[in-house]
């Protein structure tokens, strides 16, 4: 049979990079090596009954292929992952965006400055009009155009920002607003582990359970048995003298009570930490506004009022399960929007402070007497306002979007 090289097809992504292949014409699975000049077979398993020339791997060697193979595939899962979870979509506000409110209004915050945006969205049903993010992954965590060779992915769009774009949209009628760096910028990540007790008797059947192979299960359950018996002896003891106290003297008290009494031991509770989930995250900002000019007092009161407008709940709920009309907008309330805060760096964001994902604002505070003392100009307008802005992330923040440009900080 005359021997026919198929050569993987598409550039390597690095040196010594493995591609697996099926030989469709000698019927068996081939595996290439980049040797970083050239495409190289380094394994083969072909039918008995085929002569062609090459490289065939014994047992041990074509697992080592077998496992590298797989390993470069886990990396490449990694690397879709990553590329998926990373794609929050960028700031959409500058200090150049001319419909934004902004203080101070003179001097002017301009792109040689630090300042913090905030865009106002519309809530978006995480369970409505959900898409879905499809590509393909290169082994260096770029989309691939070409589709050759690399792994293909598809899932949910958690963060609601698939394809660079942000699925949320935004609110018309509520300006942009870009204000000075707050002197309060914090962030916190924060995971829930508890302490569980299992006792004596879980704590065997659950490691009965978890034991791998046929043979461990067997040693496993047996040891379970003997252990149970070990223990039945004093614990129905202690249980039967718990019981007996109680019909005679009327006091409550349990195995630990008279175990720890009569011997000085108690039942080992076996605790163990167990993770509950992830917090999301929560963020203040405060500012002091203070106006200078009435074009100032002007922005100040509108900024106040956008913050509490998206905060607040809507009497048009809008589209309820398909209905929009008179009973659906009496028997329900719209969901309030959402934000997009932005630190930024002149045109970018900032890349050493936090970045959040669409957060929703859970207090707007308002002190109109922040120094102590009512003042306020000729035509009533307070001389200083305090603005505290309380918000909290939608969506938890995963390992893989920490760090890296376009991450999550």
């Amino acid at each position: 049979m005359t021997q026919q090289v198929r050569k993987p097809e598409g550039e390597p992504k690095f040196n010594g990079e493995i591609r697996k292949s099926y030989d469709w014409l000698n019927q068996g699975d081939e595996y290439w090596k980049w040797n970083g000049n050239d495409w190289e077979l380094a394994g083969a398993q072909l039918a008995w009954w085929n002569d062609k020339p090459g490289v065939f791997t014994d047992r041990e060697g074509w697992k080592e292929l077998t496992a590298e193979y797989k390993r470069q595939q886990s990396q490449k899962v990694a690397d879709a992952i990553t590329v998926t979870a990373g794609k929050i979509p960028a700031a959409s506000v500058t200090a150049l965006t001319q419909t934004a409110l902004r203080y101070p209004s003179a001097a002017p915050i301009d792109n040689a400055h630090d300042y913090v945006t905030f865009q106002f969205y519309k809530y978006a049903p995480p369970f409505r009009k959900r898409q879905t993010g499809k590509g393909d992954i290169k082994s260096d965590g770029k989309e691939d155009t070409n589709r050759k060779e690399d792994l293909k992915f598809s899932g949910y769009d958690y963060n609601q920002a698939s394809k660079e774009e942000n699925q949320y949209t935004k609110k018309t009628n509520a300006p942009p607003i870009v204000l000075y760096m707050p002197e309060d910028i914090s962030t916190g990540f924060r995971s829930n582990w508890t302490g569980k007790a299992f006792g004596n008797f879980a704590t065997n059947a659950l490691m009965t359970a978890g034991a791998e192979g046929g043979v461990d299960q067997l040693k496993a359950a047996s040891n379970t048995v003997i252990k149970q018996m070990q223990n039945f002896i004093p614990i129905t003891g202690a249980k039967a003298l718990a019981k007996v106290v109680k019909t005679i003297g009327g006091d409550s008290i349990d195995v630990n009570d008279i175990t720890s009494g009569m011997s000085g031991a108690i039942l080992n509770p076996n605790v163990e930490m167990m993770y509950g989930g992830a917090d999301l995250r929560n963020f203040s900002l405060n500012f002091k506004l203070v106006p200078r000019n009435q074009t100032e007092a002007g922005d100040i009161n509108q900024i106040c009022n956008e913050f509490k407008k998206a905060m607040l709940p809507k009497m048009d709920p809008g589209d309820v399960l398909g209905s929009n009309n008179s009973g659906t907008f009496a028997g329900f309330i719209g969901v309030p929007d959402l934000c997009r805060v932005a630190f930024m760096h002149g045109g970018n964001e900032h890349e050493a402070l936090p970045r959040f994902k669409m957060c929703a604002i859970t207090s707007v505070d308002v002190n109109y007497t922040p120094d102590g003392a009512y003042a306020t100009y000729f035509d009533g307008q307070p001389a200083a306002v305090q603005l505290t802005v309380s918000f909290q992330e939608t969506k938890l923040v995963f390992s893989e979007e920490i760090g890296g440009k376009g991450g999550i900080r």
